[in-house]
């Protein structure tokens, strides 16, 4: 019997083949690269001099039917000492006060845009509730980019919220990537 390939039990005829060392070939797409070749990944600018400590100043809510998944956050400070939380799940307080941001689609040849509510702020946008999922500390030497990765993905599921909250005034360039994805 060959055993060179394996063949799913469905009956649709898709096989997977096995090499000599009995491992499994396979070819993966990364599932926020699958989304930007749909024309599904996005990146929200944050850029503040926030006003006071502890000042919230991004928010980003998902009002997409699917999931929001953050797989990325980078950014750069004018304060070596800058501490950035990074909240799940808080209310839509100051929201209103804040400039809206539109996310830009990672993709330039989709016309896709983010159903997506992101508001930026430098007076705080006083944004209550949520718990702290990561605290971002930035390089010693200023205005340096730092950037954090989440490979399992921050998710934001419809109606959810993420926001930053800066524990030090001063300058911050905030980009938060993120993509949507079907719930299985």
């Amino acid at each position: 019997m060959d055993f060179s390939q394996i063949f799913d039990g469905t009956g649709s005829a898709y096989s997977a083949k096995v090499n000599s060392n009995h491992e499994l070939l396979v070819s993966t797409a990364h599932e926020a690269m699958r989304a930007n070749l749909d024309g599904d990944a996005y990146c929200a600018l944050g850029d503040v001099t926030s006003a006071t400590t502890d000042d919230d100043f991004f928010y980003l809510k998902n009002n997409d039917a699917r999931d929001l998944v953050i797989y990325k956050i980078q950014g750069w400070c004018d304060d070596a000492e800058q501490e950035i939380s990074i909240y799940l799940g808080g209310t839509d307080a100051g929201t209103d006060a804040g400039d809206a941001v539109t996310p830009g689609n990672l993709n330039a040849s989709s016309g896709n845009a983010a159903n997506v509510d992101c508001t930026t702020d430098a007076t705080d946008l006083a944004i209550t509730g949520g718990h702290v999922v990561d605290l971002l500390k930035f390089h010693n030497t200023v205005l340096t980019l730092g950037s954090w990765d989440y490979p399992s993905g921050l998710i934001l599921p419809t109606g959810s919220r993420m926001h930053a909250q800066a524990a030090l005034a001063g300058l911050i360039n905030f980009n938060v990537f993120f993509y949507f994805r079907n719930k299985s």
